[in-house]
């Protein structure tokens, strides 16, 4: 039987649908969080309020993302996904309109934390839409292609805002760009109709509790799955300080709102080009020696681009970065995948993605303060030699780790390192749903 591959993944018309519906809501989503964060920076002038704002973008994933879940396992998750795309339509055109009509900022951040909120349930909704549209022997590749889109995507709000801005159109337009894309988002998922699935009768009225800790265990007590998910959180945290350090170094030195929106269009081409290479370089790399290296450069380039005073200069690095921080960040995930076992893996990623998105709020709740304090150049200085040396002290430890196993541990044991096969893609976030879609 012939490998499956992406092809194979994307002839399955919903899963399809769906992957792009909620591709072009979430590059709506980064749109809006960034637009909201210059519009309070022209205003305020405080890089306090740049961060609240932010900071609010990201925070609701980490408070209600467990419960978005369970509201995506006891609905069609199809009808979930349209429900947040139009429900975030709304809050678009709200802050479209606010914006040019120069609404109070509470308010406007308000809006913005409201479409965050209703956010949350898309994902869980996609991941386990996966797991009840396509056959198991294409569950592999679909994931991947989750990955993919989702990382690029989170890339690829900030650089089509960066285009809006580079072409002399202010946050209300990009506003405006984003209430379209969750429109078409929404038309395109509401063509799918998924049936809700059977509820299994609960027995327990602490069962979501013990899962919540099953998956938590293994994050803390598995020593792989701790350190990869060390990295990755300080890999988020640094990328979060990213989002709002660029805006506030771009407005102090570099030339104002086009330099913010090139800024963000090179983070969104680095992480494409990750994308494009990532399968090539993987089958060329251990994970851990790929981790160390992307980990490395992410810490160099965004050394780099905060030292740095000349835009030309700024670009690449930029670039740079947001190509490392997807490496670093796919990478961690097929070592988490690797640590964790099978029936845990939706739980261990359900902890993984909170630590993640918290961890991104807390950057991006930072950079201002910071910036504040020490100016925006040498607090992006000082936060990145700290976050690269300690996420480089994980990731070697993960390396020899490995080595050990690999000498301890007979050729043939189930423990024993395979090579990854040939054309394998970016590695797949497991459905995190899926014992429960299993038992359906």
């Amino acid at each position: 039987m012939d490998r499956p591959t992406y092809r194979s993944a994307l002839r399955v018309r919903p899963f399809r649908l769906l992957l792009t519906a909620h591709g072009t809501g979430t590059v709506a989503q980064l749109m809006i969080t960034l637009a909201l964060g210059i519009e309070v920076l022209d205003r305020t002038r405080s890089g306090w309020w740049v961060s609240v704002t932010v900071a609010l973008g990201f925070l609701p994933y980490v408070l209600a993302s467990g419960f978005a879940g369970l509201l995506a396992d006891r609905r069609s998750r199809s009808a979930v996904l349209t429900g947040s795309l139009l429900a975030r339509t709304g809050c678009a055109a709200g802050l479209a309109v606010g914006l040019p009509l120069n609404w109070p900022v509470p308010l406007l951040v308000a809006v913005g934390a409201t479409a965050a909120f209703l956010a949350t349930p898309a994902y869980p909704a996609l991941t386990a839409a996966t797991v009840q549209t396509v056959p198991p022997a294409a569950l592999p590749a679909a994931n991947a292609l989750v990955t993919g889109v989702v990382n690029l995507t989170w890339m690829a709000g900030p650089g089509l805002l960066g285009v809006v801005l580079m072409v002399g159109s202010g946050p209300a337009v990009g506003a405006a760009a984003a209430t379209g894309l969750f429109l078409a988002g929404a038309a395109i998922a509401a063509r799918v109709r998924l049936t809700r699935p059977a509820r299994p009768e609960v027995t327990d009225r602490n069962a979501t509790t013990a899962l919540l800790a099953a998956g938590l265990r293994v994050v803390v007590r598995v020593p792989a799955a701790r350190r990869a998910t060390t990295v990755a959180v300080i890999d988020n945290f640094l990328y979060g300080y990213l989002t709002v350090a660029l805006v506030l170094i771009a407005d102090e030195s570099l030339g104002g709102s086009r330099a913010i929106g090139a800024l963000n269009a090179a983070l969104s081409i680095g992480g494409l080009l990750a994308v494009l290479v990532a399968t090539w370089v993987a089958a060329r790399c251990r994970p851990p020696t790929l981790l160390t290296t992307a980990v490395a450069g992410f810490g160099a380039a965004v050394l780099g681009a905060g030292l740095t005073s000349e835009i030309a200069v700024a670009l690449p690095m930029v670039g740079l970065a947001g190509a490392t921080a997807l490496l670093a960040e796919v990478t961690a995930v097929t070592m988490l995948q690797a640590a964790t076992p099978g029936e845990l893996t939706a739980r261990v990623f359900g902890v993984y993605d909170q630590l993640n998105v918290g961890a991104i709020a807390l950057g991006s709740l930072l950079a201002g303060p910071l910036a504040d304090r020490l100016g925006s150049r040498w607090s992006i200085v000082t936060v990145a030699t700290v976050c690269v040396l300690l996420a480089t002290v994980a990731a070697r430890r993960l390396r020899t780790r490995g080595r050990h196993r690999a000498t301890s541990r007979p050729a043939g044991s189930p423990s024993a390192h395979r090579r990854r096969p040939a054309g394998a893609g970016l590695p797949s976030a497991p459905p995190r749903y899926q014992e429960r879609v299993a038992d359906v």
